[in-house]
């Protein structure tokens, strides 16, 4: 119901939802690209600390301190972070500070929904830019749709496709002079990330988060890296105590603790392994190779195969209109209840 406060662009916006509500049974959630463990090494350690939190004061305003060990952790100078509510509020942040109405802001997709969410928000226009066919990104469209247009926003490994781009293509976007946005939430599982390239281009935004690999999603941090000029920009309109002290003090611990996420990944890749070649031998789905921790296969009815997934007790993502779905790898366990009544579903043997 639309309210006589609201502003236009309401009509066309969506609320963001990736939840599905199920009556009974026990949940097996392989839809929101969660990591399947939880680090006991951070949650004994935040035990143990939170007695003498002052959690009746207000945390530094500036997260400064965070910003630092992060800093130090990749390599950069704190005056390079922002740190934010996820990696959602830095997408956010980014919008407030740099699109002004009808900018032009180039999206390849499929992605992440919130991209162009953001961008109308901030009265922007959304360029939707489709990929090509094997999903590769569409490198020469952006290039020329660049010359009119004020960013793009690129996530590497990409959701929800999981493919990876390579430096060069990144490159050539950067030369057009253009302010890219790359978002490398899944990056630790492709093994590779593009902060190096922040050493020779300033018009550059490289997002992270400690939601996936580091398997922290509850506490909702994220941050993203870039030249001091940006990240000066972007503290103007972030909003304030954006971070509450016990995520704070989260992002320490996982940092202390990153052999979990190290250990994390490196069975998520063998899990996406198996998964991968076990769909491969599905004859009515194509899945696609990926370098996240998830999935994305087409079928001739995704509805159907969502649907008598949902009621054998496995949630994965639809996506409505689309012939594909996406899986999140999960834990051994998991996958292999995943592949077994997919080919129940689809009378594979």
């Amino acid at each position: 119901m639309k309210s006589k406060f609201d502003r236009d662009l309401l009509d066309n916006l969506e609320p963001y939802s990736s939840e599905v509500s199920v009556s009974d049974g026990i949940i097996t959630r392989l839809h929101a690209n969660e990591l399947p463990w939880k680090n006991e090494a951070v949650v004994w350690a935040l035990h143990d600390n939170l007695l003498s939190m002052p959690l009746n004061r207000y945390p530094e305003v500036s997260n400064s301190d965070k910003r630092k060990k992060i800093a130090e952790y990749i390599g950069f100078e704190k005056e390079n972070v922002l740190v934010g509510n996820g990696s959602d509020e830095i997408i956010d942040t980014i919008g407030k500070a740099f699109i002004s109405s009808l900018d032009k802001v180039l999206i390849p997709s499929p992605t992440f929904s919130l991209y162009s969410s953001i961008a109308r928000v901030y009265s922007g226009i959304p360029i939707i830019l489709p990929l090509n066919n094997d999903y590769t990104l569409p490198v020469e469209k952006i290039i020329s749709e660049a010359k009119s247009a004020k960013m793009t926003v690129i996530c590497s490994p990409n959701n929800p496709t999981g493919v990876s781009y390579p430096d060069e293509e990144i490159e050539a976007i950067l030369d057009t002079g253009i302010l890219v946005i790359l978002d490398e939430a899944y990056a630790e599982f492709s093994g590779h990330s593009g902060l190096s390239l922040l050493n020779h281009y300033d018009n550059l935004i490289v997002m992270k988060t400690f939601s996936k690999a580091f398997g922290l999603a509850g506490f909702r941090t994220g941050y993203c890296v870039a030249s001091e000029t940006l990240i000066e920009s972007m503290s103007k309109v972030i909003l304030p105590y954006n971070l509450n002290l016990i995520s704070m003090k989260v992002v320490e611990m996982a940092i202390q603790h990153e052999d979990f996420m190290k250990d994390a990944v490196k069975k998520i890749i063998e899990n996406r392994k198996y998964l991968f070649g076990a769909m491969q031998e599905i004859k009515w789905i194509s899945p696609i190779q990926s370098s996240a921790n998830f999935i994305l296969f087409e079928a001739e009815n995704p509805k159907l195969i969502y649907e008598e997934l949902l009621k054998k007790g496995i949630m994965i993502r639809y996506f409505e209109g689309k012939n594909y779905l996406r899986v999140s790898v999960g834990t051994y366990e998991e996958c292999v209840k995943f592949i077994s009544n997919l080919r129940e579903i689809l009378n594979v043997c």
